[in-house]
């Protein structure tokens, strides 16, 4: 579906519709070719006997995996972890670090439960093949140091070993069972699938080890053995792979599992590992923020406010380059006799401008000073305040003495704008200089993503009302910027074209058509260039063909039908 609402374009909008289809449909053949042709590729799956007394031959091992020379060497210390595990004790490994393995590819020995079914796995062990080298160093190198953000050393403190000897740890502990080692392998490879576009020869065998290690986990509670923190990270896991799926639901039941044990049997979130806390408050921080809805951990990370000579430091250093600090826009906002936010959420916002006074320091490439915060502190902040706006309620008075109050329509254009800074803070560990910026194959790829749908209800009640009665210019330009991050933040392609065509209306009605245009909008309230890669390419795009949209908002009547979600 074009962004555009150009009605004098029709042919050139049928060539382009022609053109995407012979694309779509060269992508398909393109795609047909490259399964039949990895048709005959093993996934990892040898049938065996369901008998337990009897051997799995290494048959299959035979024929050396096809491994690059780049991973070989990458690969030793995974080879000989996954050895050791299923051929000697604990106690031998530390004995054993110099030894070679007898084999080129070992083979991972999977007791066979004798308690049910778990088809289509019941006929089957895992061998460790090429493929699965290939998701267990993916874990290590690239999971792992991802979902605990071990380049910041404010989440390593207290750590007295390096993420890879840690990732190995995790590794280790999954093989001593095969629920462990299905999670383990599931969420990697859901990783690898959803995150960094890997294909498998079997399309879904992300959601087949899911599933598996799902029956397992709910065979595992049934019949009553110990609830361990091991449990806990595999539980972990497969909250993961329904957050890579956008599975929302599935995440919050998960997550409420885990609480529940947690609470329940190990004494609850602070008794757990140090690597264990960090997945899990980093993932439940992950959905608040997707979801727009509270954390499930109610621990948050504590940090000291800015100071005032650090605030001064900021604001010179931001004009010393040249540029003005941004987020001017949202503090002191009133039209006429009536004000757009309450004094308890202007306090917020304040601690939202600081932070973001350090963040565009960061940003613009300000030399670093020792009395400017640095950009642990940033993160973590960012995380802290993230949870204040998710958790905000403002439950003050509707009238007061000497201080005016706000009405209906203020009351959901502050929601508009609260739902629109959790957005934003989301992007920024993802964002740059608070990304890993490495290039190398070990560096972890931090990714964010909003579900936008309470923006756009909030957002598409407000612009309905517009219909009734016209708005302010400040207020036409404070919801012209959370347009625009609801266009460049949205994941689903629905709500980036339904953010994409309200920027475009009221970028013609501001005549606002070219980026520079734009950029006072954007530097008055917060950047958005920074937070992904594409965003100016995409924003600058936008305002090109903004020239055809409607001065009234077509597609406002489709919106009558909208139910606004009262966050």
């Amino acid at each position: 579906m074009s962004l555009t609402n150009s009605r004098d374009d029709v042919d050139g909008r049928r060539e382009i519709q022609q053109h995407a289809q012979k694309s779509r449909d060269y992508n398909k053949e393109r795609e047909r070719r490259r399964k039949l042709k990895r048709s005959r590729v093993p996934i990892g799956w040898t049938y065996i006997s369901p008998a337990p007394s009897r051997c799995h031959s290494l048959s299959h091992l035979a024929m050396r995996p096809a491994v690059s020379v780049s991973e070989v060497r990458e690969s030793d210390t995974i080879k000989q972890t996954i050895l050791k595990s299923t051929t000697t004790s604990p106690e031998e490994d530390d004995r054993n670090d110099d030894k070679q393995p007898q084999h080129e590819c070992g083979s991972l020995s999977m007791q066979i439960p004798n308690w049910g079914s778990v088809e289509p796995f019941a006929q089957f062990k895992l061998s460790m093949n090429a493929e699965k080298y290939r998701m267990l160093e993916y874990f290590v190198f690239r999971h792992f140091p991802a979902v605990t953000r071990s380049d910041m050393s404010v989440l390593s403190r207290r750590s007295t070993l390096p993420p890879s000897n840690r990732a190995l740890q995790f590794v280790r502990n999954a093989l001593n069972e095969e629920l462990h080692t299905l999670a383990l392998l599931a969420v990697a490879s859901a990783r690898m699938k959803y995150v960094d576009r890997t294909y498998f020869a079997q399309a879904d065998l992300p959601e087949q080890l899911a599933d598996a290690a799902l029956r397992l986990t709910r065979a595992y509670l049934a019949q009553g053995r110990p609830i361990t923190q091991q449990l806990i990270t595999s539980i972990l896991f497969l909250w993961a792979v329904e957050s890579y799926r956008r599975n929302w639901d599935g995440v919050r039941i998960h997550g409420n599992m885990i609480m529940y044990l947690t609470n329940t049997f190990l004494g609850g979130f602070q008794t757990l590992d140090l690597d264990l806390r960090r997945m899990l408050w980093i993932a439940d921080r992950f959905q608040a923020a997707a979801t727009q809805t509270p954390p499930l951990i109610e621990d948050r990370w504590e940090t000291d406010e800015l100071s005032h000579q650090q605030r001064v430091s900021a604001t010179a250093a931001v004009r010393g380059q040249g540029r003005e600090v941004m987020g001017g826009g949202l503090t002191n906002q009133q039209v006429g006799e009536s004000v757009l936010f309450t004094p308890k959420f202007q306090g917020l916002l304040d601690k939202v401008l600081d932070l973001c006074c350090v963040i565009q320091c960061h940003w613009i490439g300000v030399p670093e000073d020792t009395t400017m915060p640095d950009r642990d502190w940033a993160l973590a902040r960012a995380w802290s305040i993230a949870d204040e706006l998710i958790a905000f309620k403002d439950d003050s008075a509707p009238s007061s003495r000497g201080r005016r109050s706000l009405n209906d329509h203020s009351r959901r254009l502050q929601d508009c704008v609260r739902l629109a800074l959790i957005a934003w803070l989301a992007f920024v560990p993802a964002s740059a200089f608070y990304a890993p910026t490495s290039k190398d194959k070990s560096a972890p790829t931090v990714r964010a993503t909003i579900d936008a749908r309470p923006l756009r209800n909030r957002l598409g009640s407000i612009l309905q009302n517009h219909l009734k009665q016209a708005p302010s210019e400040k207020e036409q330009v404070l919801l012209f910027w959370v347009a625009a991050v609801g266009a460049v933040v949205s994941e689903l392609v629905e709500n980036q074209e339904w953010f994409g065509v309200k920027f475009q209306s009221t970028a013609r009605k501001l005549n606002i058509f070219t980026w520079r245009d734009f950029v006072p909008v954007n530097e008055r309230f917060l950047l958005l260039q920074y937070l992904q890669p594409g965003n100016l390419s995409k924003l600058s795009w936008l305002l090109q063909r903004a020239v055809y949209a409607e001065t009234r908002d077509c597609l406002s009547q489709q919106d009558e039908g909208d139910k606004t979600s009262e966050i």
